[in-house]
């Protein structure tokens, strides 16, 4: 059950991040051209790495040299929203949460009213197993568009997981009482 709520947050996300993907490239913008191109080849390799094994030395080759694109193209242009909203992508499947979340907290302070970077942030947080901070990230999200459907179902089912920890807390032995003391 743990596996398929997993595999249908990441799917979620991976459906997020590819709708709200927007080129910003224009055909008279060559500096645009050369980040949209960059961020292509970085996807590309992205596209490669997923399916691989997690373990393998090539997908982990794939996503640095990903990620290694990305921040370049961030660093010659840290308002790129795109380059942030993918770069999280690839921290994601690198599992290195605390990059991703660093990221998605920048692209959150150059787009303060997307309620998806919000909703992206708290998947986040909820893959981290760090359900606290996901629910008023996702009240965020909901001041800023209270009718969004995804915002209100997660919630929900992060509210559903807290409880679920707090229930089991509550059931657990203290270990004080399960200890069985030292014979003489």
């Amino acid at each position: 059950m743990k596996s398929i709520s997993k595999m249908m947050t990441h799917l979620i996300f991976i459906m997020m991040l590819s709708i709200t993907s927007v080129a910003t490239a224009s055909s008279t913008d060559a500096m645009n051209i050369s980040e949209t191109t960059r961020i292509t080849q970085a996807m590309e390799l992205y596209a490669q790495a997923v399916p691989m094994d997690v373990s393998s030395t090539e997908r982990t080759k794939l996503l640095n040299q990903s990620e290694s694109i990305l921040n370049d193209v961030i660093e010659k242009n840290p308002k790129s929203l795109d380059a942030h909203r993918k770069l999280m992508g690839v921290y994601l499947q690198m599992r290195d949460y605390r990059k991703a979340i660093l990221t998605m907290q920048t692209a959150i302070s150059l787009s303060p009213d997307d309620p998806k970077l919000y909703i992206a942030l708290a998947i986040l947080y909820d893959h981290q197993g760090a359900y606290e901070y996901a629910v008023p990230i996702l009240d965020q999200a909901l001041e800023l568009d209270s009718n969004n459907k995804l915002a209100q179902d997660y919630k929900v089912s992060i509210e559903q997981k807290i409880e679920q920890q707090r229930l089991a807390m509550e059931s657990s032995t203290a270990p004080h009482k399960a200890a069985i003391p030292h014979s003489k």
